[in-house]
């Protein structure tokens, strides 16, 4: 994640919301004439709202690829006044409480040096985040990861058929035995003939029942603790690779 970036862009949307929300108050808090029409001033709050809507979802976006969930499904729209002012206003106290955070990330950075690479939601397969993001963002964790699994299972499903599931998809990869899970799915860019096919094939396989005995299926059970946010974007990319492997192969024949 470019923080500097992500720093620039919500200080835009805070930007945008203070420029609608001084109108706002312009017309609906008392500094004009209460109940007075005014259609050149509704007119300037009506055009813009979209705008404020719409960057506001891309504040809570980029909120939420900082791994700050709790703090990004702070970032909507309410009721007018329900927190004492327009619609956005806490978001925009969100928002803020995000810009100093990076800030701090920023200053910590030039302090300890790097800290190497940091995995970011929206770069997950889009299979799998989309399925898990509307979980993820209203601070549903273990479903996200679960819904997240249910995905990748439809997927890898529409290919075996749906009498395969679970970790006996991962017969997707088999190779040496016609028998299991017809259609395969052979990895593009591998010499069949080097001992790195075989080996690719295998591992893929391996992922799979990776994915839903040592994920779903944990996940799933109800004496295994929430997953904090680490752990579950850690669970999520477990998933977005497999479907990655599948992106990466071609539907062959068993052999």
């Amino acid at each position: 994640m470019n923080e500097s970036l992500a720093r620039e862009r919500l200080a835009g949307v805070l930007q945008l919301i203070d420029q609608w929300g001084d109108l706002y108050d312009r017309r609906w808090g008392k500094r004009e004439p209460y109940g007075e029409e005014n259609p050149a001033l509704d007119s300037q709050v009506d055009s813009l709202i979209d705008e404020v809507r719409s960057r506001t979802r891309l504040a809570r976006d980029v909120i939420v690829a900082m791994g700050e969930v709790q703090l990004a499904a702070k970032v909507v729209e309410h009721e007018e006044g329900v927190y004492g002012g327009h619609p956005f206003t806490q978001a925009r106290v969100a928002i803020v409480e995000a810009i100093s955070s990076l800030a701090q990330r920023e200053e910590l950075a030039e302090i300890i040096g790097p800290v190497g690479p940091r995995l970011s939601a929206s770069e997950l397969h889009p299979t799998i985040w989309g399925a898990a993001a509307k979980l993820w963002d209203d601070g549903h964790l273990r479903a996200a990861v679960q819904t997240g699994a249910t995905a990748l299972e439809g997927l890898l499903q529409g290919i075996a058929g749906p009498g395969v599931s679970g970790e006996g998809l991962a017969g997707l990869f088999s190779i040496g035995d016609p028998t299991v899970a017809s259609p395969r799915l052979r990895l593009r860019d591998v010499d069949s003939a080097s001992k790195t096919w075989k080996s690719a094939h295998e591992g893929a396989a391996a992922m799979i029942r990776g994915a839903f005995m040592g994920v779903r299926n944990v996940v799933s059970h109800p004496g295994w603790p929430d997953p904090s946010s680490r752990e579950a974007l850690e669970m999520l990319a477990v998933l977005s690779y497999v479907a990655h492997l599948v992106d990466r192969s071609d539907k062959a024949d068993a052999q």
